[in-house]
This record gives C-alpha cells, structure tokens and sequence, in this order.
C-alpha cells in the first residue's frame, strides 16, 4: 500500500522551525518530534522551495522552473521611472553536513549490540598488529571477460575478505593489540547514484545500494569478531575515500553502536583523514593518499603528530593508486599498499592491470615492523 504523501503544512512546518531555531536538531526537539522524521520533512520542504524568499521564488516561477532544479540564478529589477536595471544574485542554501552526521547517528540507535567473546589467554603485549583494507571498492561490478582479470561482486567480495582474513590471521602472531584499519574506498559508491562523487563519473556496481552497505557492515563485523578472539584489544578506524566521501561515515558509527559496550574495542571516531598512532617508539599513520603526495603528507604528519619526536620508527600507509610503491621520505617510511578490489572496466580499459593483496603487519614496541603476512587472493 502506497504511504500517504506528507502535507504541505507539514512541510512548511518543518522548515519555518529550521529558520527559527538554526539547526535541524533543535528544530526537531522544538516540534517534539525525532530527527529523521523532521529531516525528511525539512529536506523536502526545502525541494518545494519553501525556504526561497518571495523574490527568489517568484524568479523561479517566472522562469518555469521546478525549486529542485533551481540552485542559484539573477533577479533583475527595472526601476519605473528611469529603466535602470539592479541585478541581485541569489543562491539557495544547502543542507548543513554537521545534520547528514546527527543523522547517520540517530540512525543506528537500535543496531543489536555484539555477542560477548573472550580475549585470549596468552598474548604478546610488545607487538601490534595493523591490518590494513585498501581499496575494498565493496559493491564494485567486474566481468572477468572485459577486464582479463578476476570477476568480482559484492558476494565474491565478501567471500574474498572472509578468506582472505583467516589466511592472514592464520600467519600472524597474538599480539596484545590489534588495529583494523579501513583505509578509505571501502564502499566504491557513495550513494544509490552510483557516481564518483566530485566528478560525476558513472560506476559498474552490483546491486541496490541498501544491500552494499549491509553486507559491507555485515563482513567487517565478522571479522572485527574474529580479532577480538585473537587480541586483547582492537581499534577500529575508518578513513574517508574518494568514491565514499559520505557513505564511509556509516562503517564508522553502526560499528560504534554495536560494539558500544565491548571495553576491548575501541571505534574511532575521528573526522581528520589522516590516522596517527603511537606504539612504544613506533609511530603508525594512514591516509587514504588521494589529495596529497607522500613527501606533502610526511611534511604535515611531522607537523601536526604530537609524538614524532618520541618515536623512531615512522611508517605511512596509503591506498588510492592501487599498486604496491613505497621509498623512505626522510626518517619515515612511506608505503603505497595494493588495493583489495580487482580492476574494474574503466581501469581495465586504461591499462592499469594491478595486482590485489590483503596484509597484516606487526610492529614491536622497540625494534619497529618485525612481521608481514601477506595473502594475494588468487583464486
């Protein structure tokens, strides 16, 4: 049965309580009623055009167009009496991206909190262990036969990461702490329009996008489960990409809420895109490498890092590229990790044949990267 369409009044409620109060939050606790609700009234009573002034919306109307189309334009005023023209330009407001955050949050209230697992018994509390996902592009559609590479879906995906992940955690030791670090294009679209976000390029994927993201969550939730089994400790940090400029700030407060109540799990929530952490006289950082080159982003990190001066051993990961490439930049070692996703058609079609790799790396509090395991997912 088809849901009843909101009332015009309803509508217009909503955004004269936006314009009184300056934020949709308060608006929705003036009205008494919860935040997506209100939003979803708010934002449609924005498209009606109910937020224009008089004049911007009678230009609109004068011009034939619908308020959703209408982002910006020129109001041209004739003066009676001398026929000079005044011109006033105009735009439109856009939604504040502190509301898409409260949002995101209120929307994951009621995710069901994890199952209670034992940390292990015998660890050893001098090492950590980073596991880095580059470039899962989780949602991606490949054909094999157009690419010449693997085939890859979001079913493959997942397939690939869960035996991908017990490959590598087979190899690697029990640390006392563990870092999952999503390191940006976990998601390869960033909403059900299936586009790069910036330059509106059209992307292959697989499927609604409501099932992308609940599979992706799905997945990493299984394996942050299995990390809790072999670490004392897990971090979990989610760093923004390209293609999910928006839609990774899901991974970060869904897997927050869930595991709210685990003291040995520890979710981020960080909205600088570059990562810093310290261990002993290690320094660990991660950025997701698409806005800066390596020898830029080691001049910020030593700039901004509170403890480069306490540490010795200073690596950077990055993802972006898709390719294995790393050099030492100073007394930091930079490393450009390969993605975890095969080509696609539009890389395929640039020659850019790259290789696909998960791996895990193990740090010691004195002596720096001690341990890489390393799985090449050929399958």
């Amino acid at each position: 049965m088809p849901r009843k369409p909101i009332s015009s009044d309803l509508l217009l409620e909503a955004v004269k309580a936006f314009q009184q109060h300056g934020s949709k939050k308060a608006a929705a606790e003036a009205l008494g009623i919860q935040y997506d609700t209100f939003v979803t009234r708010c934002n449609r009573g924005i498209d009606r055009g109910f937020l224009l002034s008089e004049g911007a919306a009678s230009a609109v109307r004068s011009a034939k167009l619908n308020p959703q189309e209408a982002k910006a334009g020129w109001i041209v005023q004739v003066d009676p009496e001398t026929k000079s023209r005044i011109s006033t330009y105009w735009r439109a407001p856009e939604v504040d991206a502190d509301d898409i955050i409260d949002l995101y949050k209120n929307a994951f209230d009621d995710v069901k909190k994890c199952d209670p697992i034992l940390a292990p018994d015998v660890v050893n509390k001098d090492l950590l262990t980073v596991y880095p996902i580059m470039d899962a592009h989780y949602g991606m559609m490949a054909w094999g036969e157009e690419t010449a590479d693997q085939d890859y879906d979001t079913n493959i995906a997942t397939q690939d990461m869960r035996h991908a992940f017990a490959k590598v955690c087979a190899l690697t030791p029990n640390s006392a702490h563990a870092v999952l670090l999503v390191g940006g294009d976990f998601f390869h679209a960033d909403d059900s329009r299936a586009e790069t976000p910036k330059s509106k390029n059209k992307l292959d994927v697989d499927g609604r996008h409501w099932r992308i993201i609940s599979s992706g969550i799905a997945i990493l939730a299984n394996i942050i489960d299995t990390l809790r089994s072999k670490h004392q400790s897990v971090q979990i940090r989610v760093l923004r990409g390209n293609h999910d400029e928006h839609s990774h700030l899901i991974l970060t407060f869904s897997l927050a809420e869930r595991y709210r109540d685990d003291v040995r799990v520890d979710v981020e929530k960080n909205p600088h895109d570059l990562y810093m952490r310290q261990w002993g006289k290690c320094l660990i950082s991660a950025h997701h490498g698409d806005k800066a080159k390596p020898d830029r982003l080691t001049m910020y990190l030593s700039d901004v890092c509170p403890y480069w001066s306490e540490t010795r051993h200073r690596y950077m990961m990055t993802g972006h590229i898709h390719h294995d490439a790393a050099k030492d930049i100073g007394p930091l070692r930079w490393e450009s990790l390969r993605a975890f996703c095969p080509p696609d058609a539009y890389a395929a079609g640039m020659g850019y044949a790259s290789r696909r790799a998960l791996q895990a790396m193990t740090f010691h509090m004195i002596d720096g990267l001690v341990l890489r395991a390393i799985d090449p997912i050929e399958r």
